[in-house]
Parts: structure tokens; C-alpha cells; sequence
């Protein structure tokens, strides 16, 4: 920096020199420092001013004597422009380097999160697809499994869904096996006392027959007396039978029920996991939301550097020759500006990417929660089919009751015909009467037996359809 004194407007020190190295003094001002600086007692400061033929970026400063207002001379500070445009120029620079450096960094890091984010969730997308296809024999890559970042945790909630519904549909093809060998066993245990009671209606009829044939012949009335005696005791301990098997089949069906059940919350469980795993497949979306907003900064700062080296290039052309190394710079830097505002557009490219993806992947889980809602709404139906199994099971054991009863008042009545056939005809009128009763009770009795046979083959109806429900997951050493 160059120093000068000034008395008045001449200069009386300086370290200003010419090119024969004389120091400039006994040299004058300019009219318009004298006039700022001397008469108006300001200080005067301009970035052009031609000192001796040099530009400087110069200050003048008045100088008072002690006591008074009035400048006796003036103290001038100056830098020749050429170098202040030099050092301006190398910051510039520095600063082109250090943005440029910024942004070769920022990309690459960018490019590597984004390129395994995406890797990440194409992977778990798969897994998604291949579960929701029935697949539960897929394996998840233990590279996945143990990343720290929101993909690892997604594919372990994907892993946690897996193992459940791998148990969930265990449990329903070993209780839709059981409940079909249940309601084999039941049809053919209904075909049976179906059979039973047709041969018991015939015989009531025949027993009707025979009675009213013992008003006309006694000896004939008393040997179908014991022929139904016999009759009796064998329907008695077919109704012993179907009370049992009715015991039973209220038991497998209070099982049945209690499955259903845990199964019920099993479901509730799934539901719970795939919330979970949409609001964090959401909070993906927002990360590429906010990588967007970074993307589109960045290329604002690429938009002022590009247009910072506009303008560096028109004061290169301005500055002529001394402007050339100046120019190659702002060449240089509008070209990184380039290589910036492309990399922006693939930066941008591939969080549209993978936000079309995170959307994609929401709507998916959605179609999940909507089949197990569907799955839910099936399980609940299933348990009040089985509920009013039960119900039609105790009210069937409730009429077996009843029928055992009768079968005990027939075998009294027996008794009573056997004794007194030989003595009155009459007593063969009211043995008549009472096989009648016992006749109409045996219709009754027929009729819950077929309604206990519809009620199985819905039943079998029931188990045939869980299986096809659970048909579609491809299980480890199972086929579907």
C-alpha cells in the first residue's frame, strides 16, 4: 500500500515512485480532491483514481492543525488496482474451487445414499411381492438384515411378517385337517343313526300293526309284544351311541372354536406389523422429499455460479489482455457449472424414482390390509358358523335326552304288555295307544337328526373352503 503527505495539495512525502524509482513529490492533487478534502474538510475516496498515470483504489483524509477546523494538508492511502483486481481474482477462485469441490463431494455422497437406499428397498419390494404371491420359503439377505438405517428395519419387520404368517397358516392347515376328519367322522356317524332311525320308524310301524292285531288274537299280540321289547332296547342303545358321538362333536367344536380365536388375534398381529411398515415406508417418501429440496438448492447455487462466471467473463473481455487468464477461469468454472446442473438432473431423476417406488410400495401394503381385513372378516364368519353348530349340537342333545327318557317309558310299557297281553284285550288297546305316542316322538326324533346331518355337511362344506384359503402359501417341505 502507498502513503503520501500532502501540504495543502502539494505532495511532501510519498512512497510513490515512478519508473526511474524518484519518489513523486512536489507533485499536485487533483481539483476535485482539493475541493472534497481541503475546502470541504471531507474525506474523498474513490475506486479509479490516476495517480501519475497508475490506478489506485485511493482515500484522502483531511489534516487539521491542533485547535482548528481548517485542513492544512491531507494524508492519501492507495493500492494499485492491478493488484487489488489480482488478489480479488485469486479469491474468486479459491472460492470457484472450494463450490466446485463442495459439489463433486455432495454428488457422490448423494449418489451412494440414494443408490443403496434404492438397492435396499427394490429388495424388500421383492420379498413384499414374493410373500404376498403365497411364497413363506423366500430367505432375506443377511446384508440387509443388519443394516441400521430405516431398509434394515423394514426388512426385519418383513422377516417378522414372514415367520407369522408361516405360523398363522401352520396352525390353520392342522386345524383344517382336523376339522375335516371331524366332519367325515360326524357324516358318516349321522349317516348311520340316519339308518338307525329309519329301521326304528319301520319297526314302530310294524309294532303299530301288531297291536292291532292282539284285540282278535292274544297269543299273537304277546309274541310282537316281545318282538318290540326287543326293538326298544336295541333303538335305546343306538340313542346311547348318538348322545355319545353328539358329546364329542360338541367338544371338537368348543376346540375348533378356541382356535379361531387365537387365530383372530394372530390376524390383529399381521394388521399391526403392516401398519407399522407403511409409516415407515412413509417416512422413506419424506426422506426423498427432503433430498428433492437439497437437489433443488444445489442447483440454485449451480444457477449464481454459473451466472457469477457470466460475469467474470465480460470483465475478462473488458480487461483486454491483462483479462485472459481471468477469462480461461470463468471458461472453466461455467463448465462445472454445467457438470453441476447435470448431476442435479440425475439426482433428481432418481429420487423421482424413488419416490414413484415408496408410492408404489403403499399402495401394495394397502392391497395387503385390505386381504387381511377380507382374511378377518372370513375367521369371524367361520367362528358364528361354528357357534351355531354348537348351538344346533346342545339342542340336539337336549331332544336325545328327551328320546332316552321315552325309550325308558316304552321299556316300562313293554313290561307292563308282556304281563297283562294274555289277560285283556283291552290292555292291547292301550299298548297300541302308547306305540302311537312312541311313534310321533320317533318322527321328531328323525327330523333333528337330519337337521344335525345338514349341519355337518356345512361343516365339511367349511373345512373344504379353509383349506382353499390357506392353498395358496407355498410352505418349507409343504406344497400348496
Amino acid at each position: 500500500m502507498d502513503v503520501t503527505i500532502f501540504w495543502e495539495d502539494t505532495r511532501i512525502l510519498t512512497t510513490i515512485k515512478d519508473s526511474s524509482g524518484t519518489r513523486q513529490i512536489n507533485t499536485k492533487s487533483t481539483k476535485e480532491v482539493t475541493q472534497t478534502v481541503l475546502q470541504n474538510a471531507e474525506t474523498y475516496f474513490d475506486g479509479n483514481v490516476d495517480v501519475l498515470g497508475t490506478e489506485y483504489i485511493a482515500c484522502y483524509i483531511p489534516l487539521f492543525q491542533e485547535n482548528t477546523k481548517q485542513p492544512v494538508g491531507m494524508v492519501f492511502l492507495g493500492q494499485p488496482r492491478v493488484a487489488v483486481s489480482n488478489v480479488v481474482a485469486e479469491i474468486q477462485w479459491q472460492m470457484l474451487f472450494t463450490i466446485a469441490a463442495v459439489l463433486v463431494v455432495t454428488g457422490i455422497i448423494v449418489i451412494i445414499l440414494v443408490k443403496q437406499l434404492v438397492h435396499g428397498l427394490l429388495k424388500s419390494m421383492h420379498l413384499l411381492q414374493q410373500i404376498a404371491n403365497g411364497d413363506l420359503t423366500v430367505s432375506i439377505d443377511e446384508k440387509l438384515l443388519n443394516r441400521s438405517d430405516k431398509v434394515g428395519m423394514l426388512v426385519n419387520e418383513i422377516l417378522q411378517l414372514q415367520g407369522k404368517l408361516q405360523t398363522i397358516v401352520d396352525i390353520l392347515r392342522q386345524k383344517s385337517s382336523q376339522l375335516d376328519l371331524a366332519s367325515v367322522s360326524l357324516n358318516k356317524h349321522s349317516d348311520s343313526i340316519l339308518q338307525s332311525m329309519k329301521g326304528l320308524d319301520q319297526s314302530a310301524q310294524e309294532m303299530a300293526t301288531s297291536c292291532s292285531d292282539q284285540a282278535s288274537d292274544a297269543s299273537t299280540a304277546g309274541g310282537n309284544a316281545v318282538q318290540m321289547g326287543d326293538m326298544i332296547e336295541d333303538s335305546s342303545s343306538e340313542i346311547h351311541k348318538m348322545y355319545d358321538i353328539s358329546n364329542q362333536i360338541q367338544e371338537m367344536s368348543k376346540q375348533t372354536m378356541d382356535e379361531i380365536e387365537e387365530l383372530n388375534k394372530d390376524m390383529k398381529n399381521v394388521r399391526t406389523s403392516i401398519d407399522d411398515l407403511a409409516q415407515q415406508t412413509e417416512l422413506t417418501k419424506e426422506s426423498a422429499d427432503k433430498i428433492s429440496t437439497a437437489t433443488d438448492l444445489i442447483a440454485a447455487v449451480a444457477s449464481q455460479t454459473s451466472l457469477l462466471s457470466l460475469n467474470a467473463s465480460i470483465e475478462a473481455v473488458r480487461a483486454g489482455d491483462l483479462g485472459q487468464g481471468f477469462g480461461v477461469v470463468a471458461a472453466e468454472i461455467q463448465k462445472l457449472s454445467v457438470q453441476a446442473n447435470e448431476a442435479v438432473d440425475d439426482i433428481r431423476s432418481m429420487v423421482e424414482s424413488l419416490i414413484e417406488n415408496s408410492n408404489y410400495t403403499i399402495h401394495r401394503m394397502e392391497e395387503v390390509q385390505v386381504v387381511i381385513t377380507n382374511q378377518e372378516k372370513n375367521v369371524i364368519n367361520t367362528a358364528q358358523v361354528f357357534e351355531h353348530v354348537r348351538n344346533e349340537i346342545k339342542q340336539s342333545v337336549s331332544h336325545m335326552d328327551s328320546l332316552i327318557e321315552k325309550a325308558k317309558c316304552m321299556e316300562d310299557v313293554r313290561t307292563e304288555v308282556v304281563a297283562s297281553v294274555q289277560n285283556s284285550a283291552a290292555l292291547a288297546q292301550e299298548n297300541a295307544a302308547s306305540i302311537e305316542e312312541a311313534m310321533a316322538v320317533l318322527e321328531s326324533t328323525y327330523a333333528e337328526i337330519q337337521i344335525l346331518t345338514e349341519r355337518t355337511q356345512e361343516l365339511e362344506t367349511l373345512s373344504l373352503q379353509m383349506k382353499e384359503s390357506v392353498g395358496m402359501f407355498i410352505m418349507q417341505n409343504t406344497s400348496s
